[in-house]
């Protein structure tokens, strides 16, 4: 185990599944003495995190984890829009990530998103006892085949597909855009008025248009600098990302890092074999 714990990342196996949970992590460390602090970044990936025996605090800036005594759970789904969150981890710890494509939830929910999740990070009760017991037996169990089954098995019982067809041909619109398509083109697309895809986001997304739309530029720009490395300039990354310029891109990743890409790319550490880049403080 390094100085970060021990992170692994496993894809669903389930076909059904697979189309709307990108990936399950694993993430624990039991070492009394860890500590250490990071910082993640604004994702159109949202996802649910539980931990185990952990007294978990929400903050505005993200969340402290320490050590607790009792063997209890916490879940909270996070939806990371247009801010840097702050995690803090002490101690021994384990955690389960479930990472959901965007409208991934949705699938299996039947009610809005807004309905249970009322903030950036909000407290996960939406499955009740169900989801409890499923996340103490992935606990349970070493294996991280085993655990990639049981949730398989999990999330294949609660789906329930999602219609509104709106949303749905908006988000992909936007994604396969990267961000770049207006507003106006959507409602007139879509044949909905600017009002009424605002209203849906919100209900279904927790985001404005224009938030999600910036979101999805950022996010895949971070995502390819990383993938690319060295070999990408800035105004590779912005160029392919669809910023007017280099200046653009600059400007928009300061306003949602509060750094540049120059300090703070060079910055982030992949862990497991997914898009996950997150910044740990030395």
């Amino acid at each position: 185990m390094d100085s970060k714990g021990n992170f692994i990342t496993v894809k669903p196996k389930d076909e059904v599944v697979a189309k709307y949970i990108d990936y399950y992590y694993f993430h624990t460390s039991d070492d009394p003495g860890f500590s250490r602090k990071f910082f993640f970044y604004p994702n159109y990936k949202h996802a649910i995190t539980v931990y185990e025996g952990s007294e978990v605090t929400i903050t505005h800036e993200g969340s402290l984890i320490n050590p607790s005594d009792k063997k209890k759970l916490f879940a909270f789904y996070s939806i990371n829009t247009d801010q840097n969150f702050k995690v803090e981890l002490n101690g021994v710890f384990n955690k389960i990530g479930i990472v959901f494509n965007p409208l991934g939830l949705n699938h299996f929910s039947k009610e809005p998103l807004s309905e249970f999740c009322s903030r950036s990070i909000s407290e996960f009760k939406y499955f009740g006892n169900d989801f409890t017991t499923l996340s103490q037996n992935v606990f349970n169990e070493p294996d991280a085949d085993n655990k990639t089954n049981l949730l398989d098995a999990f999330f294949k019982e609660k789906y329930c597909g999602f219609d509104e067809v709106v949303v749905k041909k908006a988000m992909l619109e936007i994604l396969n855009s990267n961000g770049f398509v207006k507003v106006e083109e959507l409602s007139e697309g879509l044949g909905v008025n600017r009002k009424t895809l605002l209203r849906l986001f919100k209900k279904h997304l927790c985001s404005s248009v224009e938030e999600y739309k910036k979101l999805v530029m950022f996010r895949n720009a971070l995502n390819y600098s990383q993938q690319m490395g060295e070999d990408a300039s800035l105004t590779d990354v912005a160029l392919y990302s669809l910023y007017y310029d280099q200046a653009h891109y600059i400007k928009h990743f300061k306003s949602v890092t509060k750094q540049s890409p120059k300090t703070l790319l060079s910055k982030l550490t992949k862990l497991g074999n997914q898009e996950v880049y997150w910044n740990f403080e030395d």
